[in-house]
């Protein structure tokens, strides 16, 4: 079984309808959901998360929509050695070298992002939704 990492677009895809990628993200979060792969998100996502759909939807649906995430994906904590180590990854954004990290630390197979050129000094994989789909899906 696959241990994907979740980057945020991916979730904020289905948390906010975002077309043309909200068919792809779902699948994702589905195939976790049916205990497929399992899936895990960064501490620091989980108050992007929540601040990026509040501000586009309310607080009380930004709060149920993060709470609903911790009982789909497990989070993987950001402590100082994480931080070094998304410092050393040398990504193009801090953010996305901790996300990096992060991924290390829980043993990712994938980082599954539509953004993969965030990530091009990645250590692990990284696949979009898409990608992924085709690839390892039936």
């Amino acid at each position: 079984m696959h241990k994907l990492f979740i980057d945020i677009n991916v979730i904020l895809d289905v948390a906010l309808a975002r077309e043309p990628h909200l068919k792809s993200s779902q699948k994702i979060l589905s195939h976790i959901e049916r205990k497929k792969a399992i899936g895990y998100i960064s501490a620091i996502s989980c108050t992007t998360i929540y601040y990026l759909i509040q501000k586009e939807s309310n607080p009380k649906r930004a709060l149920s929509y993060t709470r609903d995430l911790l009982g789909l994906l497990s989070v993987v904590e950001v402590n100082k050695k994480t931080l070094e180590r998304g410092f050393e990854l040398e990504a193009k954004d801090l953010e996305d070298g901790i996300q990096m990290a992060c991924a290390e630390t829980c043993q990712a197979n994938y980082i599954i992002t539509r953004n993969p050129m965030d990530y091009k000094n990645s250590p692990i994989p990284v696949l979009s939704p898409a990608e992924y789909l085709a690839t390892f899906t039936t």
